[in-house]
This record gives structure tokens, sequence and C-alpha cells, in this order.
């Protein structure tokens, strides 16, 4: 079994911090901050919290939109737009996470901010491409691609070509995402990041074993394991033995297979990489029993299926935290209808008690208009 971890769509904040700040470092200047200051900590405290805790996350988002809304600041309220689209696409609440992104394309057009526009346009794609709307996703993806060229950002770019190359492969356009992936791997190489490089290898690796063509998977998967290793990035190197395991019993050679599934499970054990094990786990049974060796693969199946019950839970754990996340967001987004439908009722008592108060004055002039006349004739009458 092969471990067909795609690369993950990439999401760009407006932020041009690429890692997320000191959080202790942040939060401290935070308290002091004041004005336009205060919305750019707000959002980069949403980028520091958007993986680790996405209830905090929502929180510095919310109120950075709502002071860059009362400042004035277009900019930071482009920025805080874009976060809260990332929110709710993180709670699978795609059609909210459209609008906020929507919202936050325009204000970047009016802006002329073309950084924001590209960045916006890459998250709208992988909201459709979340969808499974690859034809929209890619038009979005390329619009971004298009800019990010433009204004010669090879890191985002190299992230878009992966994008593009994903959204082919899912919509069966296996050759096109070839082509892109491809290209992110030339421009990583071109731009002195190699470490870029490594995902859409993987990805073409994915490709070719699907395809049966093993030995240019293996070719690949060898490549993403030394641009990882060059990389010092332990989780990368777990996934690419993992791979070349796999694809060497698909070579029927069980002995490389396990050399390379051992060398995964001992750096997966290293850093504590549930996933990756259960994966290895699954794929050491499956080579003993390859061999016939039922005893050691029946070991191996009982170690999957604790790991697999671990990452249940931790997987039940998120999910209740998402969905507390989800279920907020769903609530503010009641209590706003419900504020702008008493605002709505709220205005139509005042038209309606102007116009009492319009129609009464009309009255007591027509009473006061009536009462002169009959005077007036009254004196006419005498005269």
């Amino acid at each position: 079994m092969i471990n067909r971890l795609l690369l993950a769509l990439f999401i760009v904040s407006f932020s041009t911090y690429t890692f997320a700040q000191n959080v202790d470092s942040l939060q401290s200047r935070l308290p002091s901050a004041e004005g336009t200051e205060k919305v750019n900590i707000l959002n980069k405290l949403f980028i520091a919290y958007n993986q680790i805790d996405p209830t905090k996350a929502l929180e510095h988002a919310k109120n950075a939109l709502e002071l860059a809304s009362e400042l004035n600041y277009s900019k930071g309220k482009a920025a805080a737009l874009n976060n809260m689209g990332v929110i709710y696409k993180n709670q699978g609440i795609y059609d909210r996470a459209l609008q906020f992104y929507i919202q936050s394309l325009r204000l970047s057009d009016q802006l002329e901010d073309s950084l924001g526009l590209a960045s916006t346009m890459n998250n709208i794609g992988t909201v459709y491409s979340l969808q499974g709307v690859y034809d929209k996703a890619l038009i979005y993806f390329i619009e971004s691609h298009d800019l990010f060229k433009s204004l010669g950002d090879d890191e985002r770019l190299i992230g878009t070509l992966n994008n593009i190359g994903n959204a082919y492969n899912d919509n069966g356009r296996a050759d096109k995402a070839l082509e892109y992936f491809n290209q992110s791997i030339a421009l990583s190489k071109k731009s002195a990041m190699r470490h870029s490089s490594s995902d859409p290898l993987n990805n073409i690796g994915n490709i070719y074993y699907y395809n049966s063509e093993y030995d240019k998977a293996l070719d690949y998967y060898s490549q993403s394991l030394a641009v990882e290793k060059e990389s010092n990035n332990l989780l990368g190197q777990a996934q690419a033995y993992t791979n070349i395991g796999s694809v060497y019993l698909k070579l029927a050679d069980p002995d490389k297979a396990e050399e390379s599934q051992q060398r995964a499970l001992q750096i997966a054990q290293q850093i504590d990489a549930n996933p990756m094990l259960k994966l290895i786990y699954k794929n050491l049974s499956d080579i003993y029993k390859y061999r016939d060796n039922y005893k050691k693969a029946y070991d191996y199946r009982v170690l999957y299926d604790e790991i697999r019950d671990i990452i249940q839970s931790e997987e039940n754990n998120r999910a209740l935290a998402q969905f507390e996340v989800a279920f907020e967001l769903q609530q503010k987004d009641k209590e706003l209808e419900v504020l702008k439908q008493e605002k709505k009722i709220q205005d139509l008592q005042v038209e309606k008690s102007r116009i009492i108060i319009l129609l009464a004055l009309m009255g007591a002039m027509m009473i006061v208009g009536a009462g002169f006349t009959f005077y007036k004739l009254k004196t006419i009458n005498k005269i």
C-alpha cells in the first residue's frame, strides 16, 4: 500500500511572514498596540494559531476584521477577510469561505494590490478544488499563477504550479498534471529552492505508481527522498521510504521492501508520526503475508489496529474541536441575521413613527386651516 498523500493545497496569507512568528512576542505586543499596528498583529496571530488552535485563530481574525473596519484600514481588512475565509474553509463551510474570499478579492482589486489578488485567487481555487469543481479551481489557480509570475514571487509560484497539477490529476488529466509538476520542479531548481521540489517529485511518483510504471515511480520517490534528506525533513523522509518500500513489494523484492519500511518505521517512531506508523505497519504486514510468514503478518496487523484506534481517538477529539468552532461560526452568522432583522424592524418602526407624526401634523394643519376659513366666512357674513 502506498502513501497517497498528494501535496496539500497551497494556502496563501496576505502576510509576508512565511512561518508563524513567536506567539509570546506577538501576544506581549498586543495590549499596547493601537490602530493599524494592532490590526497587523492580530492578523499575524491568526497565522500563528491557525494550525494549532482554531478557536483562538478565529478570535484574532474577527477582532482584526472589526478593528480594520472601524479604522477604515483597507489592506488590513482585506487580510482579515482572507483569514476568515481560511477559517471557514478549514471547517468545511465552503459557501461562507467563498463569501469572505470574494469580499477580500474585491477590496484588493480596489487597492490594486496584486499580491493580495493572487493570494485570494489561489485560496478560492482551493475551495473549488475541495468541492470537486476542478474547472473553476483551475481558472483561479491559473490567474493566481500569472499574477505571482508577474510579481516574480517564485516561492508562491512553485506552490500554485503544484495546485494546478493536483487539480488536473484529480480531474483525471495525469498528462497535464505531469506538465505542471515538472514546471514546479524546474522552477525550484532554477530559484535555488531545491527543497520545494520534493512534493512535485513525490506527486509524479504517485502518478507513475498508479499507472503501474514502477521503475519510474521508484526513480521519482528516490529523488524526493534525496531532497528530504538535504532539508532534514524527517516526516518527508519517512513518507519517501514508505513509498519506495511499496514499489519494491510490487517489484517482487520483499527484502528491499522490508528494509525501506523499517527505515521509515525508525523515523516515524522517532517523531511520533502516528498516521505514518499506521501505514508502515500495514505495509509490513503485507510484506510478511507475501512471504507466507503469517505469524509476523498478524503481529504487525495487531500493531496496525492499535495505532488505528489511537488515531481514531485523536481524530474524534479534533473533529469535536472543529465542530465547536463550526458551531460558533454558524451561531455568529445567525446572530448577525437576527441583528439585521431587528435593525430592519427598528428602521420600519422609526419610519412608521415618522409617518404618524407627519399625518398628525397634516391633520392639525387641516384643522387649523378649516377653523381659520370658518372664522373668515363668519367675518364676511357680518359685513
